[in-house]
Parts: structure tokens; C-alpha cells; sequence
């Protein structure tokens, strides 16, 4: 069982090493508007270096989560693929396993990039409580790439993965506050901004305290990610 999931986790490793999308949403593009955007905004509103790491790391994780995984995953559990693990006695849940554990390292390395650049580049602020911080983003990208794989173990086709990931990237972008402050908008899109994790994300990375309200939020969305995911998985194995 062990060698079988460090294979696999070696496989995913090496899979996604040679993707150009992964390169392209978890690196380049992140990369890419952090440095525009970065210099946008410090430009017009010089107060945003106070959350300007936390809005460029949950951008990265968001775009990363949502765009990049989804597709990975549908391409995993086409039937071709899904028989070539049957055959040799590697379970579903173990490419899903690595793929977060992927995931996680990838979009961490990156968030690590802004965070050393974004001083130097635009004076930005660091966080306050370093300890806060490392522990919100570690919670904001499980629970997006736990998103991530959901969208592409219900989306059955590229189109309607595409469809699904824009339908809740969007949303983050303009709802979370990471592009302005979220009190600015209506009452009602702040509702809806609160069941997205990139909402509970920038409460907490560009907080100056503790916000437990946001930490349970993100658990709380990864609870029933993680139970419709056990359950898709439960449905193509029995079809399997």
C-alpha cells in the first residue's frame, strides 16, 4: 500500500513537472498579474501594501485551485487512465491524496515567491503574526484544491470543467475583497462572498488578528467538499 502510494505521488510529481498548465496557473500567470497588478495598485492606492501580499497569494492559490486542478483530475478518472490504476491495484483516493499533497507544495512554493518579492518589489507589509498567516494559507489552499477536485470529478467534460471553475474563480476575484474592499459592495454580495473560501482567505491573511469565524468557514466548506468527493468516488468505483 505505502509503495504503491509513494509511486504514485512520485507519478503526479513527475506529471505535473512536464505540464504546461500547471506551470502556467500555478507559476506564470500568478506571477504575471502580481507583478502588474502590483504595481497598479501601489501606484494608485498606495494604503493597499498593507494587504497587497495577501490579496496577490490568494489570487495565485485561487487560480491555481480552481483552474489548474479541475482538468487534471478529469483527465485522472477517464476510463482509459482510471483502468490503468485498477490494473495495478492503485485506488482512486490515492491519485485524489496526491494531488492535493501536489497541490499543496506547489501553490505554497508560489505564495513563498510573493512573499519574499512583494517587500522588495513595492514595499509591501509583511504580516503581523506570521504564524496566522502560514496557518490561514495552509487552510485557504486545501480547501481550494479540495474545490478544485470537486469541479473536476463532476464537471464530465473539459467544456463544463472550464464552465464550473470560471463560475466560482469569478466570483472570488470580485466578491473576497482581494481587488477591493469587500464592505464596498451590496448586501447581498456579501452574502454570497461568504461561501467562498477566498472571502474567509482574505479575512485572515490580511487581518490583524485571529479570525476563527473564517477558519471554521474554510473547514466547514472542505467538510462537505471531502464528503461529495468520498461520494463520487464511492459511484465510480461501483461503476467501475
Amino acid at each position: 500500500m505505502i509503495k504503491s502510494y509513494l509511486f504514485t505521488l512520485y507519478l503526479k510529481t513527475k506529471l505535473d513537472l512536464k505540464s504546461s498548465e500547471i506551470l502556467m496557473t500555478y507559476y506564470l500567470v500568478p506571477l504575471g498579474f502580481f507583478f502588474f497588478m502590483g504595481a497598479v495598485f501601489t501606484s494608485i492606492m498606495p494604503e493597499v501594501e498593507a494587504t497587497l501580499i495577501a490579496s496577490m497569494v490568494i489570487f495565485a492559490v485561487t487560480l491555481g485551485g480552481l483552474i489548474g486542478t479541475p482538468s487534471g483530475i478529469l483527465e485522472y478518472i477517464g476510463v482509459d487512465i482510471r483502468k490503468t490504476f485498477q490494473s495495478v491495484a492503485i485506488p482512486l483516493h490515492t491519485v485524489i491524496s496526491t494531488t492535493v499533497i501536489s497541490g499543496l507544495f506547489n501553490l505554497l512554493v508560489m505564495s513563498l515567491i510573493i512573499y519574499i518579492i512583494a517587500p522588495i518589489a513595492y514595499d509591501a507589509s509583511r504580516p503581523e503574526s506570521p504564524g496566522i498567516f502560514i496557518s490561514g494559507l495552509v487552510a485557504l489552499v486545501l480547501t481550494t484544491l479540495l474545490l478544485g477536485i470537486l469541479i473536476g470529478l463532476y464537471g464530465k467534460t473539459n467544456s463544463v470543467v472550464t464552465m464550473l471553475s470560471q463560475a466560482v474563480f469569478l466570483p472570488s476575484m470580485m466578491l473576497s475583497g482581494i481587488m477591493f474592499p469587500a464592505d464596498m459592495l451590496p448586501r447581498p454580495l456579501q452574502y454570497v462572498g461568504m461561501v467562498l473560501p477566498a472571502t474567509h482567505g482574505m479575512k485572515i491573511l490580511g487581518g490583524e488578528s485571529l479570525e476563527l469565524t473564517s477558519f471554521l468557514a474554510l473547514a466547514a466548506i472542505a467538510v462537505v467538499a471531502i464528503t461529495l468527493i468520498i461520494y463520487k468516488l464511492q459511484r465510480l468505483k461501483s461503476f467501475a
